[in-house]
């Protein structure tokens, strides 16, 4: 691997959340950066929530460029941002921030990345019942991603039932012709099922039942780190077609990228980033 250069001209980019110690995005988007001939890297800010204004000044003081947003503040951060894209607006989520002159602009690529993973792993939407687990930014995004791929069924299945009302409200806005409705205790059948939370990111938690995993036909957790979740494990057990998130990650991070550069982002570089950090894992 070549060496990176820093020095006093090195651009700095990064990601906020709590926790951070799982994420593989600081060296695929930092080899992304220098496979160009661009001098930065990217580095982790993890923040408590009552820390993320200070934060935010800080990063402005010291010249940051732009920055991801993960669990659990894509929401949180909308607020603190001077400026947001139609799309995060609609969805009041934000994982990709950029410097604009003196403000910070917020965008949304999570739902875009699945979509764009999706349709590189064969995985169609169109005319399907849609379980999605979770009421978060992530939930939301790709909640509308799939109603606008033209999903026949979006099931919310969430702890807090308000906020996935919230979803299915605003789905219904865009895609009014999806079945959308808010799941129970019991098993509902459908055909893809996506896990939406951070359930599954320690070994051994699952966020549903098995009997709801063994109704559907297919299984995508976006959790990338651990690469194989309890729920990963299950429902490959069950014989069912499993994703994890690592593909989703690439390609919100390819969108994030061009948002920062205005390049191409160098695709294959990027992936054999996360293929090595994910051989770390194993």
């Amino acid at each position: 691997m070549a060496s990176i250069l820093i020095n006093g001209n090195t651009a700095l980019y990064g990601i906020i959340g709590n926790p951070l110690g799982h994420s593989f995005s600081p060296e695929m988007h930092t080899l992304a950066f220098q496979h160009l001939g661009l001098n930065a890297v990217y580095v982790p800010f993890p923040a408590l929530e009552k820390d993320l204004p200070s934060l935010l000044n800080a990063l402005s003081i010291i010249g940051v460029k732009g920055f991801n947003v993960t669990i659990p503040y894509k929401e949180k951060i909308v607020p603190l941002l001077e400026a947001i894209s139609p799309s995060a607006q609609k969805l009041g989520s934000v994982n990709t921030v950029i410097r604009k002159g003196n403000l910070w602009k917020g965008f949304s690529t999570d739902g875009s990345g699945l979509i764009r993973f999706s349709k590189e792993a064969g995985i169609s939407f169109k005319n399907k019942k849609v379980i999605l687990l979770g009421g978060g930014g992530s939930a939301k995004s790709i909640a509308l991603a799939v109603s606008m791929e033209e999903a026949s069924d979006l099931v919310l299945i969430n702890r807090t039932k308000s906020k996935a009302q919230k979803i299915t409200d605003m789905v219904l806005k865009s895609a009014p012709k999806v079945n959308t409705s808010i799941g129970e205790n019991q098993p509902i059948e459908g055909d893809v099922l996506i896990n939406c939370t951070s359930v599954g990111m320690k070994i051994g938690e699952c966020p549903v039942s098995d009997d709801q995993i063994r109704a559907c036909q297919c299984v995508i957790d976006i959790i990338y780190n651990p690469i194989e979740t309890t729920l990963i494990r299950k429902a490959k057990g069950f014989g069912l077609p499993t994703h994890n998130g690592l593909g989703m990650l690439l390609y919100q991070g390819i969108e994030a990228f061009e948002i920062w550069t205005g390049q191409p982002a160098p695709k294959e570089i990027m992936m054999q980033s996360l293929k090595r950090s994910m051989d770390k894992t194993l």
